[in-house]
């Protein structure tokens, strides 16, 4: 008797729907699976972007602190808030060729913003049309994720210090990891003389990080706190002298907000 031959028959049945359902759910998990490590590689190199830029100015801060308070020649340009050239005189100018470079004569206003030029180019890894410096007096809860405030922080408060002599200030630098919380609002701080650093208690990362650079070692008399390197009111003035040593708020940098 003749063998059929089925082969035919079997390859024309195609696969089943039990079996097309099994190979969706599994295009489906590893879809998931490759979205997310590819959400966490973007996150993580966002950060490393963030970290580099933040000790790059932090950095900056502390080499032309060094230079100044020798009466060696800095490389920064002179700027003052409203980006206005400095020349030799100390007034503005809209000549480049008169422009001076930051000196002892400096305040802490204009080297903050003489930085902050400086570093216009370093932009926000979280929301890249914003730039990622920021120069103001507001709290944290004010601010956002990628954002990097320099303050004038001579005495205790965001507004105090800013016309002190470059040798003389205090530069506080406030990197953000997160969007900015109000203080005691599930955040716990630590604060020293070098720095500090606030946590998110709910996730127990870092929320945001500080550091103070600039003359951090006042002597104890004219501390606002023991250990920590603020001077009070009084001595701070006394240092950098009382006209224009405290500012009115300045609210976060517009080319920085979002």
């Amino acid at each position: 008797m003749k063998k059929l031959d089925y082969s035919l028959e079997k390859e024309d049945r195609g696969f089943s729907l039990v079996e097309l359902l099994v190979v969706v759910a599994i295009i489906g998990v590893l879809a998931g699976v490759g979205t997310v490590g590819y959400q966490s590689y973007v996150e993580s190199s966002k950060r490393k972007v963030f970290d580099q830029n933040v000790r790059t100015v932090t950095k900056a801060i502390d080499f032309e602190y060094i230079v100044i308070s020798n009466n060696l020649g800095s490389a920064i340009k002179e700027f003052d808030r409203d980006t206005m050239m400095i020349d030799d005189d100390g007034n503005t100018t809209s000549n480049g060729g008169e422009q001076r470079v930051i000196n002892g004569e400096t305040n802490c206003e204009n080297f903050l913003y003489s930085v902050k030029e400086h570093f216009k180019h370093f932009e926000n890894p979280w929301e890249r049309e914003k730039k990622m410096i920021t120069i103001d007096t507001i709290g944290q809860a004010g601010h956002k994720q990628g954002m990097l405030q320099l303050v004038c922080h001579r005495s205790s408060g965001f507004l105090n210090g800013w016309n002190c002599p470059i040798e003389s200030s205090l530069f506080h630098i406030l990197a953000y990891y997160q969007d900015g919380l109000p203080k005691n609002s599930n955040r716990t701080d630590v604060n020293k003389q070098s720095g500090g650093k606030a946590t998110f208690v709910p996730t127990g990362l870092i929320a945001s990080e500080w550091w103070n650079k600039g003359y951090v070692n006042p002597p104890a008399a004219d501390r606002q706190y023991p250990g920590l390197p603020w001077m009070t009111v009084a001595a701070g003035a006394a240092l950098c002298g009382s006209v224009g040593y405290s500012t009115s708020e300045i609210t976060v940098s517009t080319d920085a907000n979002y």
